[in-house]
């Protein structure tokens, strides 16, 4: 009997096993650039599907959808729309509600990037950007009818400014403004900005959501369908994708954000209140500490602590300042927040618009991660003790 020679098909096509009583616990990780269609009029009809239907790796995969149908039920919205990081997710809103003419405004204390791109982008685009003090009071009224958004960062990823969500909502929606919150500090587990008036909440993914430092995603969450379509329109025509394989790693730390963020928020404020007390220190920058300028804000509008925090030290030389960091032996030096590791980061304000009151001050940056609080302590101990 003449055994059949395999062909170049048969290296090629895979057959489908069956799936019946296989019910993993974890969503399956289903990697596509072509999408196959039946027949011929499935396949010409495919523009006319919505954008829920598949019909090209771009458009989604069962695996990004899983996770953008779960952030949206996280964040009582009405759709998600995933990004490649939690910059792009603010960039892309950005481009799809803006255009030539219109105004942006943006806190005093914004994300770094965020500045950068209103700089180099929006003003090419002829869409101006103005900015605003979150300590203060602002009248909407003042920036004229060319404003189309206001941008919330609260607390401000640095100087860990309140903003007031409900208030500033309120104002904007009487002025036809429409409001975006970056909620990546406290997540929907602790903050739920839709709920409290924004239209727009975006979240860097890549931090806690995801929670182990070794993917890059963002999520666009909106209250309404006609936002819904707007920012879709933008997504599809500037070819915004995600790697489901990031998609799947993102799903799986979503089931132990509750517990990781539990762990580091009790122990940051462990560690805030052991800076508070040595001499180094000038001050701590936490909303959850009682005495903390926005702490009001953040007990009506925040349901806990993250592990992200700031400090203030005394001025010194840079040598003496660059000493302390080798004497680090667990806390890392990055730039980045929300992974299981401890890290830090020296953050001095340089640009007086940003972060005015500690312009010219050294503030220093800890994301508190999973390790012993006591160990921690004592790494820090060794950062400040003279």
């Amino acid at each position: 009997m003449t055994a059949k020679r395999p062909t170049a098909g048969d290296f090629v096509h895979t057959p489908s096993p069956p799936t019946d009583g296989f019910n993993s616990l974890s969503v399956p990780t289903y990697r596509a650039s072509t999408i196959t269609y039946p027949n011929l009029d499935s396949f010409v009809a495919r523009g006319s599907r919505g954008r829920e239907a598949y019909t090209y790796g771009l458009a989604g995969t069962p695996t990004s959808r899983a996770l953008a149908d779960k952030l949206t039920a996280l964040e009582n919205g009405t759709d998600t729309f995933l990004t490649s990081s939690g910059l792009m997710a603010i960039t892309v809103t950005f481009l799809a509600l803006l255009s030539a003419g219109d105004r942006v405004l943006l806190p005093e204390t914004v994300y770094a990037p965020v500045r950068r791109f209103a700089a180099d982008t929006l003003s090419k685009l002829n869409i101006g950007a103005q900015y605003y003090d979150p300590t203060e009071q602002i009248d909407l009224s003042a920036f004229g009818p060319e404003l189309r958004l206001l941008w919330i960062e609260s607390p401000g990823s640095l100087t860990m400014e309140m903003q007031n969500i409900i208030a500033l909502s309120r104002q904007a929606k009487a002025h036809g403004v429409l409001v975006g919150c970056d909620n990546s500090w406290a997540t929907p587990l602790y903050c739920q900005p839709l709920d409290l008036g924004a239209d727009i909440v975006i979240e860097a993914v890549t931090k806690y959501l995801s929670g182990h430092s070794d993917i890059l995603l963002g999520s666009i969450t909106v209250r309404t369908e006609e936002l819904a379509a707007k920012i879709h329109a933008t997504v599809r025509s500037l070819g915004v994708g995600v790697s489901p394989d990031d998609c799947f790693l993102a799903l799986r730390g979503l089931e132990t954000a509750p517990i990781r963020l539990e762990h580091v928020g009790r122990t940051a404020l462990l560690l805030a209140e052991r800076l508070r007390q040595h001499d180094s220190v000038v001050e701590v920058l936490m909303p959850a500490l009682p005495d903390a300028a926005g702490h009001a804000l953040w007990s009506r509008q925040y349901a806990g602590t993250s592990g992200v925090f700031s400090f203030i030290m005394n001025s010194e030389d840079e040598d003496s300042f660059r000493a302390r960091f080798i004497r680090l032996k667990l806390i890392q030096i990055g730039a980045s927040w929300g992974g299981t590791h401890s890290l830090i980061a020296p953050s001095p304000i340089t640009d007086g618009r940003c972060g005015r009151r500690y312009h010219g001050q050294q503030i220093v940056r800890i994301s508190v991660g999973l390790e012993d609080a006591a160990a921690i302590g004592e790494d820090l101990d060794r950062f400040l003790d003279d």
